[in-house]
């Protein structure tokens, strides 16, 4: 079953790479850049478990890559949501780097149950989401649990695929896009840090001078990455 991984086109850095006067210089560059980014990590923790109901509650999302903490995310952001309701019924809040690559967010669980949180990152040209189940407390939690168990066992066999293992996504851009020429979008996906094969991706095109958002759907050119061909109508800020 092909997974279906959606997320939003960032515009990423332009690395411009001075040419060297040796050719030591140079080889060391070519080197550089055909080394394997590090992957950008996001764990997930709360203040406390069970958690409360009806109580603003703390999220906090550490950000690293490899020994590093990473204090200069794009954005982190926390969407959560009922296992009845259902992921269209999500609600999305953005969190504030605290400090040492720890990112924040309060938020109200309005209901005893369990909920899904899936923490978007974006830093470094890279976006990870990883999904964990928190349990939030309260009279209904047990006759929710009790009846709901079949729920559990195929929210079960899902998270085995997707829901506490992190994704990333790997921006790629070799070129500066222009507007009404011929752009290539291209995105590396990792799992458990290999290459996600036979995924369904849509790159999502916003900005001020669209009407609406674009998807733009992208073919597996070589495992694990998707690319796309585009052309922006106008210049401006596009993500």
């Amino acid at each position: 079953m092909k997974k279906i991984v959606s997320f939003l086109m960032f515009s990423a850095l332009i690395i411009i790479l001075a040419a060297c006067g040796s050719s030591s210089e140079s080889e060391e560059s070519n080197a550089s850049e055909n080394k394997e980014p590090v992957m950008t990590e996001v764990e997930v923790k709360f203040e406390k478990e069970p958690l409360p109901v009806k109580e603003e509650t703390v999220i906090k999302a550490v950000v690293t890559q490899g020994e590093e903490k990473v204090t200069d995310a794009d954005s982190v952001e926390f969407e959560i949501w009922h296992n009845q309701a259902g992921q269209e019924k999500s609600d999305t809040i953005k969190a504030e780097h605290a400090e040492d690559g720890v990112y924040k967010a309060a938020y109200s669980f309005n209901k005893p149950g369990t909920y899904q949180v899936i923490a978007h990152t974006q830093a470094r040209s890279m976006h990870v989401m990883p999904q964990v189940e928190v349990k939030v407390r309260g009279d209904e939690t047990a006759q929710e649990e009790s009846g709901h168990d079949h729920e559990k066992d195929d929210h079960a066999s899902e998270q085995d695929s997707h829901g506490h293992s992190t994704f990333m996504v790997h921006f790629m851009k070799d070129q500066e896009f222009k507007a009404a020429e011929g752009s290539t979008l291209a995105a590396h996906i990792n799992h458990k840090e290999k290459p996600f094969k036979g995924a369904m991706v849509k790159f999502e095109i916003s900005s001020a001078q669209l009407h609406k958002h674009e998807f733009i759907s992208a073919k597996e050119t070589n495992p694990g990455e998707y690319t796309a061909d585009y052309t922006f109508p106008s210049a401006g800020d596009t993500r």
